[in-house]
């Protein structure tokens, strides 16, 4: 009878089918509820599970709930609490136990993909790249009284992701209460893993002779936009600067030796500068980017250029989860709440993530005699709108049809048996239904003609003093 329910669903809507599943599989209530024990310092654990807590806030973060409110009054008599012990609870979880929710979700996910062999292949062809970005939640209401009198939002937190260009999954964060806390520091996290060998690329908010002088120490390789500031460095007379080509978008790029200071570790050590000399300037009206990094001479200049401007993707990515996700819930003003709602956002978005890359891949690899829908040569983009809009309106009706015991048995079976699972709903899945809606470039706004209705009246003693 089960099996018959999730057919039915695979056939009508197979990507809220994939993410109900392998929610199931990446994040049982045990596993949640063990993460919250291994990484709590001062909060207890009490009637309500952290489990309990992400239950609730999911549907509202996917878009299947309005708000928490909403949620919690769907789920009154499972929860078994008051709605202000859920926001009490909310209010006093951890940076620490948001972060590790990002980090939990990772090792599952990456599994699957590489099984699947979907993995992308990176900005910097062998090398594996990661990329560091930071995010400074938006304003809240003033729900909090001290902010009531006050014109400006309070800001939450700030969250600082690691984003894996390999599997296209945040696999990190670090959290911090201070909207307004240096992310130099706040970074300090996510840099106690590094690895050797591995690219790690930020903006010039991460460029400091501290933070290079632990990529340094970690055998790793950075590339980071240099500040105006920081670091302090020295030009080498005998490696004047020379030109290296042209970059993807046009741009002419120049390469340098210098030397950068590590305080540290108290020396100077060699580092890659590298200029680019943009075409069109950025938001910001500059011209000239300048890069540092330590990848070896058999990386071009050039390479180097393309990988730092690809790094937008995560900000895509970030993007992302702002239109297609609820993950900066206005209502949510103290800290606690905001910061696991938005390291909730990142886990939902590696889901659909993985989901999508699983689709493309099992959908391209349909025999000869699939219907033209399916065929490898019509394979759309798919948008994260559209995935999410399914999930938000599916997930609440198959929650009613389908205990959510019955989900466990995704989570235990074997890798290959689940992807045999996932195939045989990527069969069924017309892809069409989620493609990216391409517009047209944006036509310049027509001069408006005639004299203007919303002219002051002349100022008189203003043309008194000009007479």
């Amino acid at each position: 009878m089960f099996d018959a329910i999730v057919e039915r669903f695979a056939q009508k809507a197979p990507v809220a089918t994939l993410f109900r599943a392998t929610f199931a599989r990446v994040y049982s209530a045990e596993k949640l509820d063990q993460i919250f024990r291994e990484h709590k310092r001062r909060q207890v654990e009490g009637e309500l599970l952290f489990s309990t807590v992400v239950e609730l806030l999911a549907p509202v973060i996917y878009k299947a709930q309005p708000s928490l409110n909403a949620s919690y009054q769907e789920h009154k008599d499972h929860v078994g609490v008051s709605k202000a012990a859920v926001y009490d609870k909310l209010q006093g979880v951890e940076p620490q136990v948001s972060a590790a929710l990002v980090q939990g979700s990772v090792e599952e996910l990456a599994a699957l993909q590489r099984q699947a062999q979907v993995l992308a292949q990176g900005p910097l062809p062998g090398y594996h790249v990661f990329v560091i970005d930071g995010k400074r939640i938006d304003g809240t209401e003033h729900r909090l009284a001290e902010t009531r009198v006050l014109k400006s939002s309070p800001l939450p937190g700030t969250v600082l992701a690691l984003y894996d260009t390999q599997l296209e999954l945040f696999v990190g964060s670090a959290c911090d209460a201070d909207a307004y806390a240096c992310e130099r520091k706040a970074v300090e996290p996510l840099l106690e893993g590094l690895q050797p060998g591995c690219v790690y690329l930020a903006d010039r908010n991460f460029c400091d002779g501290l933070l290079i002088g632990q990529f340094v120490a970690a055998e790793a390789y950075y590339l980071l936009r240099q500040h105006g500031r920081s670091p302090r460095w020295r030009a080498l007379k005998e490696e004047p600067r020379r030109a290296a080509g042209q970059d993807s978008k046009g741009g002419q790029v120049y390469e340098q030796t210098i030397e950068v200071y590590l305080p540290d570790q108290k020396r100077w050590a060699r580092s890659r500068r590298i200029t680019i000399e943009l075409t069109e300037p950025t938001r910001d009206g500059e011209r000239v980017l300048h890069l540092l990094t330590n990848l070896p001479e058999s990386v071009s200049a050039v390479a180097v250029a393309d990988a730092y401007r690809g790094r937008w993707t995560i900000e895509t990515s970030l993007g992302y989860i702002a239109q297609a996700l609820n993950a900066e819930i206005n209502t949510l003003a103290y800290p606690g709440a905001a910061l696991l709602s938005f390291c909730l956002g990142l886990v939902l978005f590696n889901l659909v993530r993985t989901i999508e890359k699983l689709l493309q891949h099992y959908s391209q690899a349909a025999p000869a005699q699939a219907t033209p829908s399916k065929s490898a040569a019509s394979q759309p983009d798919l948008s994260h709108y559209y995935l999410v809009n399914e999930v938000a309106r599916v997930c609440p009706g198959m929650s009613l049809v389908i205990d959510a015991s019955h989900w466990d048995r995704y989570a235990q079976m074997p890798l290959q048996e689940y992807l045999a699972f996932v195939e045989s709903v990527a069969r069924k899945a017309d892809l069409r239904k989620y493609a990216k809606s391409v517009r047209g470039p944006k036509r310049p706004a027509a001069k408006r003609q005639g004299e203007s209705t919303c002219e002051h009246p002349p100022n008189p003693r203003r043309q008194a003093m000009l007479a």
